[in-house]
């Protein structure tokens, strides 16, 4: 794949390569900008699922 890349190219290629669906839905949660390396998409990636774990806040009472 060829960078810079944008998430529908990203997916596109994930396709391709018969990527899992759970890596798919993943990739259709990145924000829709361009993404230069690898690594940016990991790091965005890495952000998602950070949040997904996060424990909720507890109220204050």
């Amino acid at each position: 794949m060829g960078y810079p890349a944008s998430r529908k190219d990203i997916i596109r290629f994930a396709e391709g390569k018969q990527a899992e669906s759970d890596v798919l839905d993943l990739l259709k949660g990145i924000p829709e900008i361009e993404y230069n390396t690898p690594d940016d998409i990991t790091r965005e990636i890495e952000r998602l699922q950070s949040e997904r774990i996060k424990p909720p806040t507890p109220k204050e009472e």
